[in-house]
């Protein structure tokens, strides 16, 4: 039998379907609190991974950190703090594109989030180079296969799919971090997507991505695509209390400020360290 605590516990980790707290939370918009109640209020959140540049510096990955740096994602990459998951969820559920600003309604007030916001609060600039799948416009004499080839630790080995095992270190973690950090997806993180080689190949290569508008792409479609989890809990939540939206009572965690990546994952990833 399960015990009270337990029981309570669980109860506050449901989201509150309850129709005056909806009404709290969409102002009257029927639409949108339909679609909570019936399609999103069960979807799951992408809990935030932290990558501690001085962890990097600690372990004395010299090719990871001045790549992720060129990338300016250091303040984006490290962030921590509260999430709201129940607001989180609001959020996504009226979030909308207006020309190059997302803009959604949280509680009755507007946030816009534009550049100068990405910015303020991720350190992140619309700036830098717009990649995606089948367009590598600007990226000289991209090859795949022979990118992949370069990365792996048995080049001369047939590639029937781009599989993350076989991958050095350097471009590994940097596979980790954009499969489950800067895009992160819902399944299927063994195999690099083509979007996954492109990003990869810009980064190695010190070519600064237009990380805004991959972000804000990425946000969109998780609306879309039941197999992906809402990302970027953190920086949503900043966004929440950077608008002052009234959080009080409302269910809240804490993401601490602990690296996902350590030399434990680093072994499991079939690399050991070396002593000095």
């Amino acid at each position: 039998m399960a015990s009270s605590s337990h029981k309570n516990r669980r109860a506050r980790e449901q989201p509150n379907n309850n129709h005056g707290v909806l009404e709290n939370w969409f102002v009257g918009n029927t639409e949108a609190m339909t679609t909570f109640m019936h399609e999103m209020s069960r979807k799951q959140i992408n809990i935030p991974k932290v990558l501690e540049f001085s962890w990097m510096k600690k372990e004395r990955l010299k090719e990871s950190r001045p790549v992720f740096k060129h990338q300016r994602l250091k303040n984006f990459l490290e962030m921590t703090g509260n999430i709201y998951p129940d607001l989180i969820k609001v959020f996504y559920i009226n979030l909308t594109l207006d020309g190059r600003n997302l803009d959604q309604y949280v509680k009755g007030i507007k946030l816009t989030i534009s550049h100068e916001v990405w910015n303020n609060i991720a350190g992140v600039k619309y700036s830098g180079l717009k990649v995606s799948k089948g367009t590598t416009t600007g990226i000289q004499e991209f090859n795949k296969i022979q990118f992949y080839k370069s990365c792996v630790r048995n080049p001369a080995q047939l590639v029937n799919r781009f599989l993350v095992d076989n991958l050095n270190l350097t471009p590994r973690i940097l596979a980790y971090v954009i499969a489950w950090k800067l895009t992160p997806r819902g399944s299927n993180h063994d195999v690099l997507h083509e979007e996954d080689l492109i990003m990869l190949h810009c980064i190695m290569n010190q070519i600064k991505i237009n990380w805004v508008c991959i972000m804000m792409e990425h946000m969109l479609k998780s609306i879309k695509l039941t197999d992906y989890k809402f990302p970027y809990a953190i920086f949503v939540s900043k966004l929440i209390d950077y608008f002052e939206v009234d959080t009080t009572d409302e269910r809240n965690k804490t993401i601490k400020a602990v690296s996902e990546i350590d030399n434990a994952t680093l072994t499991k990833m079939g690399f050991q360290k070396e002593e000095t």
